[in-house]
């Protein structure tokens, strides 16, 4: 039997929870065997060699991340949350032909013409309606709901709860907090950040922070 490997990016509570997640995509989801093929959890990658050391039944820190080498039916799943870190690390890791592993937990609801792209990660209970796009290496937290016409563009992140309505656009690298909330048609710009529980219902420009009901400008 061929054995896949998944290695988890990142350490940190959001990779203990990636950790959970691909316990649950093995069992029910899309990480089943299939024929002589199944998955198990090689271990985690992170710069911080005893970032486990108070957790139990966790399997263990293989390597940092930029010495993590290519390796046979290996995938990397990205469960860093940072953009600009996310997009650094896996720019990094993809030039030496790291493989990366796109995670749907089973409890997601994808509607149709729902593009996703490579080393995105989907947590539980989202719910992805139709005519929509997202990029590659996005994060996208549990109970997050993306409206009809989105496009949520690379590297971009979604915390828990967030409410991304039809047409919205997420430019590159952008991040909202939990429960954040874009009406609909507004353009969230490159690497801008909506605070968590904040109404966004304007256009918000690339590299600002925003915070409040409705979102007002706070840095950058």
């Amino acid at each position: 039997m061929t054995i896949k490997k998944l290695v988890i990016m990142g350490a940190g509570g959001f990779g203990r929870e990636v950790h959970a997640w691909l316990l649950d995509a093995i069992k029910t989801g899309v990480c089943q065997p299939t024929g002589d093929t199944a998955w198990e959890i090689a271990g985690f990658i992170d710069d911080t060699h005893d970032a486990l050391d108070s957790f139990q039944g966790l399997p263990p820190i293989l390597s940092g991340i930029n010495d993590f080498q290519p390796q046979p039916d290996t995938y990397v799943v990205c469960a860093i949350a940072n953009p600009a870190i996310k997009k650094r690390l896996t720019e990094s890791l993809l030039a030496k032909g790291v493989n990366f592993f796109t995670l749907i937990h089973p409890s997601a609801v994808i509607g149709t013409n729902v593009v996703i792209g490579k080393g995105t990660v989907i947590c539980p209970l989202t719910v992805l309606s139709t005519d929509l796009q997202v990029g590659d290496f996005v994060t996208i937290n549990s109970c997050c709901t993306i409206g009809h016409d989105a496009l949520i563009e690379s590297y971009c992140t979604l915390s828990g709860h967030c409410d991304v309505t039809g047409g919205v656009k997420l430019r590159e690298g952008a991040f909202l907090g939990s429960h954040a909330v874009v009406v609909p048609n507004v353009i969230i710009g490159e690497y801008a950040v909506v605070g968590a529980g904040s109404v966004a219902i304007r256009k918000v420009a690339p590299g600002v922070t925003v915070f409040g009901v409705p979102a007002k400008r706070i840095s950058g």
